[in-house]
């Protein structure tokens, strides 16, 4: 009789070996809870790295666009007939794909002192010819920022091919210029007096992203 208790009690305290299905699928639940949320938390910084780097490029290129205009337009130089600064505005019919103003690619040619491809240990400038304007791309399919420079000619590049034209991005969707006149006032219709000078330029880029960046460029009285 003791030793039929004896055996009872022992198989009521025995536990079976490893775990059950029911743990098994719970500890799975939690694992894959755990890495789900490691997985989203990773895809959202990578996410918020890439944003930040895109916009970071994005503002560097702008700030080299503005740069380069700034230089080149401080740096214009118009002597009685001699030079030439004047700038076209043009107004598409089409607004932005995000609405409000209409899209304007104004375009700008000037005469300005550069020194950009300077002969070696030589710190003297040139005189050249220089625009910049938008031009739809081949396959139709929006529009490209373009630079075309053309040295003046002189008697040692006579008689070269001395006109460059190149791209510059494909990232601007409209580009206006404003002009301050002699007596103060802006002027938003292009500048036509070919040789005089503003005495400010503004100079607004819209990226294709929808971020304006603005310049203002002092010409002073010259």
């Amino acid at each position: 009789m003791s030793s039929k208790k004896k055996l009872k009690s022992e198989t009521l305290n025995s536990k079976p070996d490893g775990f059950t299905l029911l743990e098994v699928l719970l500890a799975m639940a939690i694992v894959s809870l755990i890495m789900t949320v490691i997985y989203v938390s990773f895809t959202t910084t990578s996410n918020s790295v890439q944003q930040a780097e895109s916009i970071r490029a994005e503002t560097d290129l702008a700030r080299i666009l503005l740069t380069r205009l700034s230089s080149d337009i401080a740096n214009a130089y118009v002597k009685g007939t001699n030079g030439i600064f004047e700038s076209k505005k043009e107004e598409l019919t089409e607004e932005s794909p995000r609405g409000g103003e209409k899209v304007r690619h104004d375009s700008i040619t000037m005469t300005t002192l550069t020194n950009y491809r300077p002969r070696q240990n030589s710190t003297e400038t040139e005189l050249w010819e220089v625009s910049y304007f938008l031009k739809e791309k081949p396959d139709s399919k929006g529009y490209s920022l373009f630079r075309r420079e053309k040295r003046e000619l002189d008697s040692e590049s006579a008689g070269l091919d001395n006109e460059v034209e190149y791209e510059i991005t494909d990232r601007v969707e409209s580009i206006r210029f404003r002009f301050m006149d002699r007596s103060g006032l802006w002027a938003d219709n292009g500048w036509t007096t070919r040789q005089v000078l503003p005495r400010a330029v503004e100079i607004v880029v819209v990226m294709n992203t929808g971020k304006v960046y603005t310049t203002s460029v002092d010409l002073g009285n010259s």
